[in-house]
Parts: structure tokens; C-alpha cells; sequence
């Protein structure tokens, strides 16, 4: 999924007559649209503005107070659905908080179209061989890209007390309070003994450790870091029973083992530094691997990390991806407790103060499997429409500027 990052201030305070900004927000409480559409028939930028002091913007505003027709009026006229205020919080906090689920739901929906269409975007850009997009932020660490090109070349550290896996910047790769959670990530695929499964990255060997548990008949691992591979050797995981240790990218690694017709019956993803595109790409090579009809496919549930709002509209994405696959996903909720106390020497949080960690889980589709056909997703055909309009406005206004 493309980065969902803090909303800029549009334009320079010197520029913007914030008593304007102000006056537009206080509208929005009363859902004043007489004041409000003059004021954005007056320039459309005054529905994405935020004040300065608070960074709430219209939008938040018209979301806190559940002004569902409101919302859709800012949106269309231009309001960023994932701007967020000098707390972190965006429109779809606000909606949530006030339990106002209508907006939550226009938000989600609208959110996820933009992410489809912009991830889209993306992966042609890509494929022509531009680079991908990564907006770095100014600030704290969290408001960095989490992707990052450069991890293999990074030499990473094992720490003294067997607590992280750390890469260069003293980021945590992989972390020991993670293990309840890989656990259940085991149990819910393995489904009992004898099962053959792959994972794609042993970090710490939690999630190995863990399937070993089980009894696979057996499993493949994964891993593109010299470092971690190093270590594997070290702890003689090539020993260990049914165990095919693959060293590489999965990238050039699944294609090979799909090559020869491995099939396996459960597929776990938890790499390190890539972007969405790369889970995207995964996921289409899967379902050419994994077992069917009782496959059981999950990956360890990062996306959008930092704010809770973000992370369900990043869970729907995957959700409306994979279903064009043949894959049905549900995400089981799994109580777990962080202390503060363990980001002590970590430069930046991947989980932030939430009790409730949701584990995705995916099966077949039983009519994909009966017919061969996925379902078909309007939300899914739409943003390929949108993408298709952005294209051809993307290409007029190139051949514009070559003709000028």
C-alpha cells in the first residue's frame, strides 16, 4: 500500500487568510453550506486547509459532528481523507471516536479507492521504470517510510540479551515480544501436524521455531539477509528435520520452487523494508503455490502501523487484492500487550500502544474454486476506471507540454 503520510500545510500561512480557514471550520459544526460552498467557490483549497495551531481541518470537523453529506461535499471538492492534526488523528479518527460509523464507512470506502488508484499509479511508474515513490517527513522517526532499498547491504545485530534483531539505523527488525503473536500465526495455519509450509523471512526464527512445534512434513524457509542466513547455520536449522533452507530473495527464489512444483499448505510473509508493491507481487505468485482447497495463507500484520484508522483501510486494500486472487481474508483479533520498556535503543515503533493485534487469515473462495472466477469487486473495477482517467489526463497534459 502507498505510504499514508501527515498532511502538509497546503500553502504558507502568508499565503492563506486563515480567518477564512477558521470560518469554514466553524460552518462545518453548524453545517453551515451556504458559508461553506461560497468559501470553496472561492478557491476549492479552502476543503483541504488545516488550522495552523490544532491542524484540524473541515473535514475532521464535519466527521466529528457525523455530517455524512458534508464529508462527501469536502471530498469531492478536494479534502485529503488521511490528513491528520497535530495529534495524529485523521477524519476517520474522529468519525470513530464519536461513533458516527455512517462517516466511518464513507471514509473507509473513500480511502481505500484512493489507495487502489494510487498503488496503481505506482506500479506503473514502476514498470516503466521510474522510481517509486517514498515521502520522507520531517520529525519523528514513525513519520519516516518503513521502506527500505538499501536493507540487504545493511550488516545487522543480534542484541546481547536476545530481545531484537536490529539493521543498521537501529531500526528492530524483528522483536522477542512478537512471539505470542507468531504462535498464533502457527497455530491457524498449521491446523495440525504433517503440513507443509513456506515462510519468507526467519528474522529471530519465532514463527520457524514455533511451526517446528507442529511437525511439518515439511518446511521451506526463505531468507535474502547473509547476516540471518549466517545465523540459521550457526543454530544448525539445516539440520533440523524437513527443513529446506532456500538463501536468496523470494523474488527469484518462489519462482523456482513454483517452477519445479512445490505446493505447499500454508504460506507465511514477514520480510523486512519492502513496499507494498513487493506484498502485491508476492501475493500473485502464491496462489500458484499453495495447496488447494484447505491452503491457508497470513502474513505479520504491519500495515499503516501507526495510526488505527489507517490500518483498517490498509487491511481492506489487501482484503479487495487478494480477493481478485481467489482468496478470502478475515483478521481475528489477538489481545497483546507491548510495555514501553522494550523500544528502549529502538529508533522507531512499529506498534504503537494498541491492545489488539489482527491476525489475517486466508482461504480459498469456494466459488473461485467451483468456477475459477473471483468475485468481482465494484470498489476493485471502479478504482481501475479512475486509474484509467488519471492516465489518460497524465498523458493529455504531457503531450500538452510537448507541444508548448
Amino acid at each position: 500500500m502507498a505510504d499514508m503520510e501527515m498532511g502538509e500545510e497546503n500553502v504558507a500561512e502568508s499565503l492563506v487568510d486563515m480567518d477564512k480557514v477558521r470560518t469554514i471550520i466553524e460552518a462545518c459544526k453548524t453545517g453551515n453550506m451556504e458559508v461553506i460552498d461560497a468559501l470553496v467557490s472561492e478557491s476549492p483549497t479552502f476543503a483541504a486547509q488545516q488550522e495552523l495551531e490544532t491542524g484540524q481541518s473541515p473535514l475532521m470537523v464535519a466527521a466529528s459532528y457525523g455530517n455524512g453529506n458534508l464529508c462527501q461535499y469536502l471530498l469531492e471538492a478536494g479534502a485529503p481523507w488521511n490528513a491528520i492534526d497535530r495529534q495524529g488523528q485523521c477524519a476517520g479518527n474522529y468519525a470513530t471516536a464519536n461513533q458516527h460509523w455512517g462517516v466511518v464507512n464513507l471514509l473507509v470506502d473513500w480511502g481505500v479507492r484512493a489507495e487502489l488508484v494510487l498503488g496503481m499509479m505506482e506500479r506503473t511508474k514502476r514498470d516503466i521504470g521510474e522510481s517509486v515513490t517514498l515521502q520522507a517527513q520531517p520529525g519523528a522517526a514513525e513519520n519516516q517510510p518503513c521502506t527500505k532499498p538499501d536493507y540487504l547491504r545493511q550488516r545487522l545485530h543480534y542484541t546481547a540479551d536476545g530481545q531484537s534483531l536490529l539493521d543498521a539505523d537501529k531500526d528492530a527488525v524483528m522483536m522477542e515480544w512478537e512471539r505470542p503473536l507468531m504462535k498464533a500465526h502457527a497455530q491457524i495455519m498449521m491446523e495440525g501436524s504433517g503440513r507443509r509450509v513456506l515462510n519468507v523471512g526467519f528474522g529471530m526464527g519465532i514463527i520457524d521455531t514455533a511451526l517446528q512445534e507442529l511437525s511439518p512434513s515439511h518446511h521451506i524457509i526463505i531468507e535474502a539477509h547473509l547476516d540471518v542466513y549466517n545465523r540459521m547455520i550457526e543454530e544448525r536449522w539445516d539440520r533440523r528435520p524437513n527443513v529446506q533452507i532456500c538463501f536468496g530473495r523470494w523474488q527469484e527464489v518462489l519462482p523456482q520452487l513454483v517452477s519445479e512444483g512445490v505446493v505447499v499448505d500454508a504460506i507465511f510473509y514477514d520480510t523486512y523494508g519492502e513496499h507494498f508493491l513487493d506484498l502485491e507481487d508476492f501475493h500473485a505468485l502464491i496462489v500458484k503455490i499453495l495447496s488447494k482447497p484447505h491452503g491457508i495463507y497470513s502474513f505479520f500484520n504491519g500495515l499503516a502501523p501507526d495510526n488505527l484508522f489507517f490500518h483498517g483501510v490498509a487491511c481492506q486494500c489487501v482484503k479487495l487484492q487478494l480477493s481478485q486472487l481467489g482468496l478470502d481474508s478475515e483478521f481475528l483479533p489477538c489481545e497483546i500487550q507491548v510495555k514501553d520498556q522494550v523500544w528502549e535503543g529502538i529508533r522507531r515503533k512499529y506498534w504503537h500502544d494498541r491492545d489488539t493485534y489482527y491476525l489475517p487469515k486466508c482461504t480459498w473462495n469456494a466459488q473461485f474454486l467451483a468456477t475459477g472466477t473471483p468475485p468481482v469487486e465494484a470498489i476493485v473495477e471502479d478504482a481501475r476506471k479512475n486509474k484509467t482517467a488519471a492516465d489518460a489526463q497524465q498523458l493529455g497534459e504531457s503531450k500538452r507540454q510537448k507541444c508548448a
